[in-house]
This record gives structure tokens, C-alpha cells and sequence, in this order.
């Protein structure tokens, strides 16, 4: 996209003085000639070679006035109208020292006391705030150039008469006025947007004028006059020389925005030369052709202002029971059977890309409805715009995959059901059992007086632990089911570790002292305090420290670790057992599954430990992992998330 030269040179035009004033790559109009050219404005020079260096073309000296301003009027007036905003907010930024003059009346007031002088003076004072919005009159303009040039040369004329006034009035002393006078006239070189010759021929008519009137003062000589005149006449050659070079620089720096301009032209009409070729090699078609008709899959061209078929290949044809002379100009929204993929179509013929393959339903030949993936993409085709379709037939794998979802809703429905029936029947279960629990325990510890024959007692101890391990085994089917069924929650504290361990460990070391079986305890210090359902999380201690001192050898050790490692807290369970094959592990987190399924087996239980300990890990936001070898033993691995650990322990082990 190209910009407006104007609003390029915009940002271009103070007084810097790293722009290189050169015109690069533009030779000259005709043997002979030196030029600077913009568009239809020429200033020509002698042919002396002068100006031309190794990088281009540097404006002649002649194309200069003694202002620094072009000698061509045209292009002076063109860099005018570009430099015309800049000109205007430097009008307006003068309206702060019309202000500043104006509010010196105050100071005439103190000088000059209520006296006729000080009326007239701080009228025509006051007068300025008015005649200072003059220029203002011509800011729409561009074209009134000369107008406000005429109003800014009248403003500053005024200004300085009315200062001529006060020096007259007397006040203040010569020189205290000298300085003022050599200000105002710096201030109108560098803060007035007018022409330069304006602005140096008003500065020395306003210097003449004060030296006229500073030399009638009483105490001042013909020496010290004229030495007001020389500070004045130097002031204006500092303006003038200075507003020169700057002139001269401005007009350099619009030239070399200017010939970028017209680079930029050129290289934006060989772009489009060179976008044009594309087209032209993106429109042949004998590649194309060849490709689409031999495609496998269903390919369509279709015009998409009217959404009729231009071509279609063979396996379209075959797909919709068409003939060659029958596709053409079928409005193919005919064959898609939902509407909102009608409206799709119409975004994609509009520009719009499909956002990746779709499925939809379309009619096939003899009405037969098929799902297909649809693909869309604008292309040019004999040189105008057309809508390449592609289509591939899923039918078959739709109704497979229609089949595998219901077959998996039914499998969850059954699951479903199963997990509601052990809730239910779990619950139904636990209500004579505690009875059968606590009458044993009543018999067992003789409450009511003595049951007479100590074999009663032995019975009523059989029936208690028997009892209780039923009741055990029917709590963990409810809470699996529960987890299955979604029912489940945590009820979550902060928990201390340590404790939670201890009283695992109590509750299963009568078992392991039956079989002389050591506990091995080690946790970090100092002691880890988390956020957790202390009962779930005893729970998981307890199933995976029964496992593992089940299927270890008498005498043999248990271990259990805890450490703090990045992002988790990992606790372990390690034994010397029996081991598990690889193979075998998944089978081992499976609920109511045996490794060792006969009957025959030398290990009792459900197979409700791990799989339970698994689900109550994951409901705590982490993970349950299993490393064995047979014949050498197992370790079991359960990882909580360290966002649930309540502070950030000291110490953090990299690994075991």
C-alpha cells in the first residue's frame, strides 16, 4: 500500500540536519541540462556536471534562490501545499507569544502607572489577541498561501509597532529595549512560517525604526545608537543565514521524499507486473486438468456466484448418479441435505475458508443420503474465480463408528447399573452385619454374664472376625462403586503425614507380626502437612502396606518412604515379595481381577486393594504407579500434586 506523499513529508519536516539532500537514480531529462524534477517542475542549470555524485542526482545550485527557496514557483508552491499542516501548528504555536505580549500590560502598568500612555498602550496590547486570530481566517486554504502570509507580515508588523510605543513611552532603559528589539526580531525568523524575504525585510525596517526612535532619547549618543543598529543588523543576519540553511534543507528533504514517492510507484507497478505473471501461471490448466480428472475422490468446480457445477470428475459423477451432460449448470446446494452446510458453501464461495474437513450428509444417487468429508478451497480456473470441491464417502465408517458409540453407551449403562446395584446391595448388606458384628463382640467379651461352654466363645470370636472382614470387604465395593458412579467425595483437611502413616501402620501390623514381617517407616523432616481426605488417604496406606505384606516371605521387610519432589509429593510402598510380571500389572489395577485366578490360589482376597487405592490417589489430583520384578519384589508408587502439600518443604529430594 503506498502512502500520501503529504502525510510521509509530514513527519519529515523540521529542521534536522541528517538528510542527505540528494536524488538518487534519476538521470537527467536531456543531454546537457541539470535537473530537479517533481512530477511536471523542472529547474534546469548549465551543463557543468556539477551536482552529480557516484550515488545520483543532487539538486543544481541554480534551483536555489538567495532564501534558499526554489527559483521554479510551481515547485515551490507544491512543497508549499505539502508543507501546509506544518505551517499551520506553527501558526498556532505563535498564539503563545501573542498571548505572553499581550499580558505585559501588567508590567506596562507597574512602568507607566495609570497614565494616557498606559490606556493607549495596553489597548493596543489587548487589540492583539484579536488581530492575532487573523491568520487563522485562511487555515482551510491552501491555495490562499499569499493571504496569510500578507496577515502574518501584518501581525508582526503591528506587534513591533505597538513596542515602538512602549520604547517611545521610555520605562525601561536603551539597552534593556536593544535586547528586546534583537529578541523580537530572532523570535520572527525562527517562530513566524512566513517567507523568508517578508520576514528579513520587515526585521530590517523594524531595526531602522527603533534605531530612529532609541536615538532620541536624552542621554543617548550618535556612537551608542549606531552600536543598537550593528547588535540589531547582526541579529538579522544570524535569523537570516540560519532560516537560509534550514530552507535549503527542508526543500532537500522534500525532494528526497518526493523521489521515493515516485520509486515507490515504479515498484509497486513492477510488483503488479510480477503478480500479473503469477496469475497468468497459476491459470494453466493442462496440469490441472490432468490431475482432476484422474483424482480417486470426488472433485467439483463450481462457479461461485451461482453455485452451478462447471466440471466434475468421474468419481463425482459415479458418487450422484450423474452423467457428464447432466452436471452441467446444476446448482449443486441441491445435493447437500442441511441447511446450515448450504450456508457454509456460501461463506466459502464468498472467500471464506472452511476450517478444515467437515462432515456432512449429502443426497447420492437414487436419493440415497451419505455422509461425506467435505473440503473447500477458492481456486482460478480458465482464468475466473470457481469453488474446488473434494468429497470422500464415510459412510461405511460412520455407521461403524455409529455402532462402536452405541455399543460403548450400552457398556457404560451396564456399568452403570452394575455400580448402583453394588451401592445398593453394599448398602443392604452393612445393616445385618453390624448387628451379626456387634452381638459376636457382646458374646465374645461375655457383656450380659457367662455364655457357659467356651466354645461358644470361640464361635462367637469366629462369627465377630469373619463379620468384620465381610463388612471390610462390602466397604470397599460401595466405595468403588461410588467412585464408578461418580458419587464419591473427599471431605479435605490438612492432614499430617506422619499421622496418617502411624495409624495405617497400626492397623496393619497385627497381620505382619503373624508372618514376622518388619515395617520400615522413613518420612522427610521435618513432618509434611497436606491438603487431603485423611480417611482416603489412610485407606490407600492401608490397602497397598496389606498387599504388600501378603505376598511377602515370612521375615521379610516392608518399607514405606515418602520424599518431596518437583511437582509432587511421592509416597512408596516397597517389599521383597513375589513380584508381578509386566504383563500382568494392568490386570493387577483391574477391579475383582486375581492374578492368580484358580481356585487353587495360595493368596486370598478380592482384588479390590490396588484398584481402590488407584481411584482414591486420582481423586486427589494424582497418580498411582506400579514398578515389580518378579522372584525380587514390588514397588508401588502414589504421587499427590504439591499444590495440595501446605507448606514448601526445605528439602527436596531429585529422586530415591
Amino acid at each position: 500500500m503506498k502512502a500520501s506523499p503529504s502525510r510521509n513529508f509530514a513527519f519529515c519536516l523540521g529542521f534536522s540536519h541528517r538528510v542527505t539532500p540528494r536524488l538518487v537514480g534519476r538521470p537527467p531529462a536531456a543531454k546537457g541540462d541539470r535537473l530537479v524534477e517533481i512530477g511536471n517542475a523542472h529547474s534546469r542549470g548549465p551543463a557543468d556536471g556539477a551536482g552529480q555524485g557516484p550515488g545520483g542526482w543532487r539538486p543544481a545550485e541554480g534551483a536555489y534562490g538567495w532564501t534558499g527557496e526554489f527559483i521554479n514557483r510551481a515547485l515551490e508552491q507544491r512543497f508549499c501545499e505539502t508543507a501546509w499542516l506544518e505551517t499551520t501548528e506553527r501558526v498556532r504555536a505563535i498564539q503563545t507569544g501573542v498571548y505572553l505580549f499581550a499580558c505585559w500590560v501588567v508590567l506596562d502598568f507597574l512602568i507607566l502607572g495609570p497614565t494616557v500612555q498606559f490606556v493607549v498602550i495596553g489597548s493596543l496590547r489587548v487589540a492583539t489577541l484579536a488581530i492575532g486570530r487573523i491568520p487563522f481566517l485562511f487555515f482551510d486554504a491552501p491555495h490562499r498561501q499569499a493571504a496569510l502570509r500578507a496577515s502574518l507580515t501584518f501581525v508582526q508588523a503591528y506587534i513591533f509597532g505597538v513596542f515602538l510605543l512602549l520604547v517611545s513611552a521610555g520605562g525601561f532603559g536603551a539597552a534593556d529595549h536593544a535586547v528586546s528589539a534583537a529578541v523580537i526580531t530572532i523570535a520572527f525568523y525562527f517562530g513566524v512560517p512566513n517567507r523568508l524575504a517578508y520576514n528579513a525585510a520587515l526585521s530590517i525596517a523594524c531595526g531602522i525604526a527603533f534605531t530612529v526612535v532609541i536615538a532620541f532619547y536624552p542621554d543617548m549618543s550618535l556612537t551608542s545608537a549606531m552600536q543598537i543598529f550593528m547588535l540589531l543588523m547582526v541579529a538579522n543576519a544570524v535569523g537570516f543565514q540560519a532560516m537560509r540553511v534550514t530552507n535549503r534543507l527542508r526543500r532537500n528533504q522534500f525532494l528526497t521524499m518526493e523521489h521515493q514517492r515516485e520509486l515507490n510507484e515504479q515498484l509497486t507497478q513492477e510488483i503488479s507486473v510480477r503478480q500479473e505473471a503469477q496469475r497468468v501461471m497459476r491459470a494453466t490448466e493442462e496440469s490441472f486438468q490432468s490431475i482432476f480428472v484422474a483424482a480417486p475422490l470426488p472433485l467439483a468446480l463450481i462457479d461461485p456466484a451461482t453455485y452451478r457445477i462447471v466440471q466434475a470428475n468421474k468419481a463425482a459423477l459415479e458418487l450422484f448418479g450423474l452423467n457428464g451432460e447432466d452436471a452441467a449448470h446444476i446448482d449443486a446446494r441441491r445435493f447437500f441435505v442441511d441447511d446450515e452446510m448450504k450456508e457454509r458453501l456460501g461463506e466459502a464461495a464468498a472467500g471464506s475458508r472452511l476450517r478444515g474437513p467437515i462432515e456432512a450428509r449429502l443426497l447420492g444417487g437414487e436419493g440415497t443420503v451419505i455422509w461425506a468429508h467435505i473440503t473447500a478451497a477458492l481456486v482460478r480456473f480458465q482464468g475466473l474465480p470457481a469453488l474446488l470441491i473434494g468429497l470422500q464417502d464415510v459412510t461405511a465408517r460412520r455407521k461403524e463408528a455409529e455402532a462402536l458409540r452405541e455399543a460403548r453407551d450400552d457398556a457404560t449403562a451396564a456399568s452403570r447399573s452394575k455400580s448402583e446395584f453394588l451401592a445398593n446391595m453394599s448398602h443392604e448388606l452393612r445393616t445385618p452385619l453390624n448387628a451379626i458384628i456387634g452381638f459376636s463382640e457382646a458374646l465374645e467379651r461375655e457383656l450380659f454374664g457367662p455364655v457357659g461352654n467356651p466354645r461358644y466363645r470361640e464361635y462367637a470370636e469366629d462369627i465377630h472376625d469373619s463379620g468384620v472382614h465381610l463388612l471390610n470387604l462390602i466397604n470397599d465395593i460401595l466405595d468403588l462403586s461410588k467412585i464408578e458412579a461418580g458419587h464419591f467425595k473427599l471431605h479435605e483437611d490438612e492432614t499430617d503425614l506422619d499421622a496418617v502413616v502411624a495409624s495405617a501402620c497400626r492397623i496393619v501390623r497385627h497381620r505382619a507380626q503373624q508372618s514376622a514381617i518388619t515395617i520400615e517407616v522413613s518420612l522427610p523432616t521435618p513432618p509434611i502437612s497436606l491438603v487431603a481426605d485423611e480417611r482416603a488417604l489412610k485407606q490407600v496406606l492401608i490397602n497397598l502396606m496389606s498387599n504388600a505384606v501378603k505376598f511377602s516371605a515370612d521375615g521379610s521387610t516392608v518399607r514405606v518412604e515418602a520424599a518431596v519432589q518437583p511437582g509432587r509429593l511421592r509416597i512408596a510402598v516397597i517389599d521383597h515379595g513375589i513380584g508381578i510380571a509386566e504383563a500382568d500389572i494392568p490386570k493387577a489395577l483391574a477391579p475383582f481381577t486375581q492374578i492368580d485366578g484358580t481356585l487353587s490360589r495360595a493368596h486370598e482376597g478380592t482384588g479390590l486393594g490396588l484398584p481402590l487405592a488407584k481411584h482414591l490417589t486420582e481423586l486427589h489430583g494424582g497418580s498411582l504407579m506400579i514398578e515389580s520384578t518378579p522372584g525380587e519384589g514390588t514397588t508401588v508408587y502414589a504421587d499427590l500434586p504439591a499444590s495440595r502439600l501446605v507448606a514448601q518443604q526445605s528439602h527436596i529430594r531429585a529422586g530415591w
